[in-house]
């Protein structure tokens, strides 16, 4: 089994290195840091417990609670993590609310009776609510994927992301625009999507505007009520839009597959265009906006094990990118 010794010698460190990394000691430049990441995968070292210096509380776990993990999306997140927190030793212990804010509140409190020292959490509307309670605990939260007023947090520029779909399908000639999203999720998406649209003289009628209840999308990949009405609507209006928006891949692979079952061509009768960028979008040749999910994840862990006592929250915003394919541009798509 290798040691701590080995690790230094491998990535050409001394061992008080090695050890400042594991605790993620702020003085450890990147470079050195990656020398040691890469030195200990080699070596399939993994921190003795005993040797990780903690503060405050110190069971090595961490809890990480998100909406599913049907989502492509969040599994990828949790695989960012899971590496940080082997890096230093520590334990992840996942728990889902699938949407719901009781389910959601349930499943923190219950991280917190389980000795958690941190939290990476998704949260539901729940998060205003036991905010006051979740800092008194002084379990060391993060936020991911969204902004929170309460906890340090990572995000995405989601309005950016939904700018750039909109300005996509006017670079191609569409002119009647669609957008599907989760109600009390998708807002930000929505409004940007529909000012640049408008900036360019186009608008988004509200009859095209379509929202399903949260996580409903991913309950039942099988049959989903709310996508198939939402199908149907838009195949019963005379005039027809020919791009659409859509929250994220995971729906958009449902609408797709069930628009071309109708005998809608993507992307020549309707062009489609959705978020995340997840393992569906590139094997399924859909046109996504790429979230950085791993610096998210990076971060995220860098959040929970700063011990910096600050007065205000962190929020930090990342870039995303439009990822353009065959749903939205080139020929019909034959292999969904």
């Amino acid at each position: 089994m290798a040691s701590i010794k080995d690790v230094a010698t491998r990535a050409g460190v001394s061992t008080a290195t090695v050890s400042r990394v594991i605790n993620n000691h702020p003085s450890v430049t990147v470079e050195t840091r990656r020398a040691v990441h890469e030195a200990m995968d080699f070596l399939c070292y993994v921190p003795n417990r005993n040797a990780v210096q903690l503060s405050g509380k110190c069971s090595g776990l961490i809890g990480v609670v998100v909406p599913n993990l049907i989502n492509p999306h969040f599994c990828e997140l949790l695989a960012t993590l899971e590496e940080e927190a082997r890096y230093v030793g520590k334990t992840i212990l996942v728990k889902t609310h699938q949407n719901q804010p009781f389910q959601d509140r349930q499943r923190v409190r219950a991280l917190a009776g389980m000795g958690i020292e941190a939290l990476i959490w998704v949260p539901t509307e729940v998060e205003a609510s036991i905010s006051g309670w979740l800092q008194a605990t002084g379990i060391n939260t993060a936020v991911v994927t969204q902004t929170s007023r309460f906890f340090n947090s990572v995000s995405n520029n989601q309005e950016r992301g939904a700018e750039t779909i909109a300005e996509h399908f006017i670079d191609t000639g569409r002119t009647r625009f669609g957008f599907i999203g989760q109600d009390g999720v998708d807002n930000r998406k929505m409004s940007a999507y529909c000012k640049k649209v408008l900036s360019h003289g186009y608008r988004v009628d509200k009859r095209d505007s379509y929202w399903i209840p949260k996580g409903d999308g991913e309950h039942n990949r099988g049959h989903i009520h709310s996508l198939d009405n939402i199908i149907d609507n838009i195949l019963a209006c005379e005039d027809k839009i020919n791009c659409l928006f859509i929250y994220n891949d995971v729906a958009a692979s449902y609408v797709i597959e069930h628009l071309r079952r109708r005998h809608i061509k993507i992307p020549q009768d309707i062009a489609v265009a959705s978020f995340d960028n997840t393992i569906i979008a590139q094997m399924l040749n859909i046109t996504s906006i790429a979230q950085p999910i791993n610096e998210m994840g990076k971060l995220a862990f860098e959040l929970i094990s700063s011990t910096e006592k600050k007065e205000h929250v962190d929020s930090i915003i990342l870039t995303t990118r439009l990822i353009v394919r065959g749903s939205s541009l080139g020929m019909t798509m034959t292999n969904i």
